[in-house]
């Protein structure tokens, strides 16, 4: 649980941060991801919203004309700043720690072997099917033929017209 000295440690930093050179003020959103856990320290020692507010009041944090901030705004600031934080946590170790296979000193037989394009210039290339090798040339005898798109789009068109024409008959009868 945290302490008052820690809380109050905490607000004066923060006041600090808040009020800027030449009289200007932070915006909320910014000081409250610089001062996140100072909210979490104040939750886990029990105060509400409302409390938190009366506290940075107090210390001078507020509004435009020194009115106390709202409860909606500080608690959806604290709220999306929590949750930005969260989500950068989440997405953090899986980017820096890539999972490492079982044995580090074989691979997994999942895992591609990866070789190097220079491994591949000048070799006949073949392709592993099912445990049998097969070049290209008898890969591509076993493909089926290609069809031209010319005759497929004629082919395509008289469907359409013979659909349009019987459409247009059975309009003709029933008008």
């Amino acid at each position: 649980m945290a302490s008052n000295t820690e809380l109050e440690t905490g607000l004066k930093a923060m006041v600090e941060d808040y009020h800027l050179p030449g009289g200007g003020r932070k915006k909320l959103s910014q000081l409250v991801a610089g001062h996140l856990t100072w909210f979490d320290a104040a939750e886990r020692r029990g105060m509400g919203w409302r409390d938190m507010i009366g506290v940075l009041t107090a210390a001078g944090i507020a509004r435009r004309g020194g009115k106390p901030l709202s409860i909606g705004t500080l608690s959806s600031a604290v709220w999306r700043k929590r949750s930005e934080a969260a989500e950068a946590n989440r997405s953090r170790p899986e980017r820096l720690n890539p999972p490492e296979p079982v044995n580090s000193r074989e691979k997994s037989p999942r895992e591609p072997k990866h070789a190097s394009p220079e491994q591949f210039r000048g070799e006949k290339r073949t392709v592993i099917l099912h445990g049998t090798d097969h070049s290209k040339a008898d890969r591509a005898a076993s493909l089926p033929p290609k069809r031209s798109n010319s005759g497929n789009r004629a082919q395509t068109n008289k469907d359409v017209l013979a659909f349009m024409d019987r459409a247009r008959a059975v309009r003709g009868r029933s008008e």
